[in-house]
Formats: structure tokens, sequence, C-alpha cells
């Protein structure tokens, strides 16, 4: 119901959006858990012993606050979803 409740023309539109949704958490995680890995990846091999250790403290912390990010959109789209 809450697909036309305002205009029937766009259903389609709504039905993409709740695709989208989920497809952009996941997109968004992904691209930060890559971008870390990356960037430990190549520092290693410039330097091996001494920059990458913050680059894993700060890949940590970085991990953190998106796992924060992502679970707080997801939980406003389920109850976006549940209204």
């Amino acid at each position: 119901y809450r697909f036309v409740e305002t205009i029937p023309l766009l259903v389609p539109s709504n039905i993409l959006e709740d695709v989208t949704k989920p497809l952009s958490l996941s997109f968004r995680i992904f691209g930060n858990v890559l971008e870390d890995e990356l960037t430990v990846s190549v520092l290693t091999s410039l330097v091996p012993l001494v920059i990458p250790v913050p680059i894993m403290l700060l890949g940590i912390f970085a991990g953190s606050v998106q796992a924060l990010i992502v679970s707080t959109l997801a939980a406003a789209y389920i109850a976006e979803a549940l209204e």
C-alpha cells in the first residue's frame, strides 16, 4: 500500500529506492574495506616495518566508525520500511 499511496505512477521509482538502499550500503562498506587493505598493502611494500602499524590502527578506527554508520543507516532504513 505504501508504494501507491502518493501517485501510482511512481511505483517503479519507489521499488527501485527500496532495492538501491541496501545496495548502496553494501558498496559503501566494500569500498571502505578495500581502501584499507590497499593502503596497508602499498605501504607495506614501500616501507615494510615503520609505516603500516599506524595505518592499520587508523584502519581499525575507520572500520569501527563505518560499522557504526552502516548499522545506523540500516536501522533507519528498516524503521522506514516498517512504518
